[in-house]
């Protein structure tokens, strides 16, 4: 089993062969989830570090750990010996992430990080912080994935159907509704990246993420057909079959970069960056992107009457419970 020490000297030999003054692992999933499973654990893998929150730098000489307030302690425990130096966040004299990089990164040098784990909200902040530096990025490689021998495999727990008669709406009605918005603003595709809205859009649910109901998945809804990304082995026959009537096709979740760097030029799609991941956006570079928060958030916001009633129901279940508890 490898230390941290020798961690760190197979990622800068990798670093090295690729040219990177630096590489970034942050704690995210490809979706920004609150809670990442076992197989994006790639900050903790490094570092030793299990805090919830953190983002490591690696220099070729030097590596950093950021995080909160809520891990100064433990952080502080878990990185003794490892010669990760911890920053700690909101500290006075402590810098930003893109502030020491601005500081420390040599003038053009590379910045490297696994795209699909930087929001493009976060990239974006980057590219401005850096730009005096004439900074530039290589967000195509997971150079931790390919030192890290015994990774766990990606979650592809079994997705299972939520009723319509529970949910108010069929899924052909919730699509109906987002072509109706793709409709209005003359649009071709529209691509949803966050998990919560593919779940709601498609009333389906999953165990990917703990704590949270949803399934690893990219949708792409056209004017008359749409195409799920998802890992095939987790969706039942039955649901495949259901989604298929309703004009849905399964396509295995990592094709979907590819899918969008493969729509024709000038394709105009809504897409939102603030939970997309800087690799999608950056894949969508040929098409014409309408960049705005996603139509299915207020769908989804307004509860239907079914709903509202089901709250109350697990209002009164989740009320007993805590009377017994106590």
């Amino acid at each position: 089993m490898m230390t941290t020490a020798e961690k760190l000297t197979a990622l800068r030999r990798a670093m090295a062969q690729r040219g990177l003054a630096a590489y970034l692992v942050l704690t995210d999933d490809f979706h920004a989830s609150e809670y990442v499973g076992d197989y994006f654990k790639a900050r903790e893998y490094l570092s030793g570090f299990t805090g919830s929150a953190g983002t490591l730098l690696i220099l070729p000489s030097r590596a950093l750990l950021w995080t909160d307030g809520r891990y100064f302690l433990q952080a502080g425990q878990q990185l003794a010996g490892s010669t990760i130096e911890l920053m700690r966040e909101g500290q006075p004299g402590v810098p930003s992430v893109a502030d020491f990089l601005a500081e420390h990164l040599p003038r053009g040098g590379t910045l490297g990080f696994d795209g699909r784990t930087v929001s493009a909200a976060f990239a974006r902040g980057l590219e401005k912080a850096l730009a005096p530096r004439e900074i530039r990025f290589a967000a195509d490689r997971d150079l931790v994935g390919e030192i890290w021998a015994d990774r766990p495999a990606l979650s592809a727990e079994p997705v299972w159907e939520l009723d319509a008669a529970l949910a108010g709406l069929t899924r052909e009605e919730k699509l109906a509704l987002l072509r109706r918005d793709m409709a209005a603003q003359d649009a071709d595709t529209l691509l949803l990246t966050a998990l919560d809205e593919i779940a709601w859009t498609l009333n389906l649910r999953g165990g990917d993420v703990a704590c949270t109901p949803v399934f690893l998945s990219f949708l792409l809804i056209g004017r008359e057909d749409a195409q799920l990304c998802i890992q095939p082995q987790a969706v039942p026959a039955e649901i495949a079959e259901k989604l298929a009537a309703c004009g849905v096709t399964l396509r295995p979740y990592g094709d979907v970069y590819d899918m969008l760097r493969g729509l024709p030029a000038g394709t105009r799609i809504m897409a939102d960056s603030a939970t997309a991941n800087y690799r999608i956006m950056e894949s969508l570079s040929q098409a014409e992107v309408l960049d705005q928060p996603s139509p299915a958030i207020l769908m989804k916001a307004c509860k239907t009457r079914e709903e509202v009633e089901n709250f109350r129901a697990a209002h009164v279940k989740d009320g007993a419970a805590l009377c017994r508890f106590l």
